[in-house]
C-alpha cells in the first residue's frame, strides 16, 4: 500500500499537481531502494528552458545573467542613494534618512559599480562564486519588486 501511495504521489509530482522541493521531498517508504527519486524521472533528465528553481540552466545562460546583472549595477548604480534615503527615513526620521541615507547610498553605490564592472569584466569566467551575485539583492530597488 505504502508503495502504491508513493508512485502516485510521484506521478502527481510530475504532471505537476504537488508542489515539493527536491531537498523537502516526502519518503512515503522506509526503504530507499524501492523508492524512485524525483530527479531520475525520465522526464527532468534533459535540459530545458524552462525557468524556476529545479530546472537546469545552461552556462551560456548564467553568463548572460551575468553580463545584464553587472551591466544594471552600473547604470543603476546612482539610485542606490534615494534608495538608501528611503530606507533609513523609514527607520528613524526623515531628517536623518536625508543625510545618514545619502552617505550610506554613496558608499553602497560606489560598490555596486565597482561589483558591476568586475562582473562585466568577468562575465565569460565563472570565478570564484560561481556566476552568483557578489550582492544582495542583485539590482538595486530588487526588493521591491517580490
Amino acid at each position: 500500500m505504502k508503495r502504491i501511495v508513493c508512485l502516485l504521489w510521484m506521478a502527481a509530482l510530475t504532471v505537476g499537481v504537488g508542489s515539493v522541493r527536491a531537498d523537502e521531498a516526502i519518503w512515503m517508504d522506509d526503504e530507499r531502494e524501492n523508492v524512485e527519486l524525483i530527479s531520475s524521472h525520465p522526464s527532468s533528465a534533459s535540459p530545458s528552458t524552462t525557468k524556476g528553481p529545479f530546472y537546469y540552466q545552461s552556462e551560456n545562460e548564467l553568463r548572460m545573467r551575468k553580463l545584464a546583472r553587472g551591466a544594471a549595477n552600473i547604470g543603476l548604480c546612482v539610485a542606490e542613494i534615494p534608495n538608501q534615503m528611503f530606507q533609513e527615513a523609514y527607520k528613524t526620521s526623515p531628517v536623518t534618512g536625508i543625510f545618514v541615507g545619502a552617505v550610506k547610498g554613496v558608499v553602497k553605490g560606489a560598490k555596486r559599480l565597482v561589483i558591476g564592472a568586475w562582473e562585466v569584466a568577468t562575465f565569460y569566467h565563472p570565478t570564484r562564486n560561481y556566476y552568483a551575485p557578489y550582492v544582495e539583492p542583485e539590482v538595486v530597488f530588487q526588493e521591491y519588486l517580490h
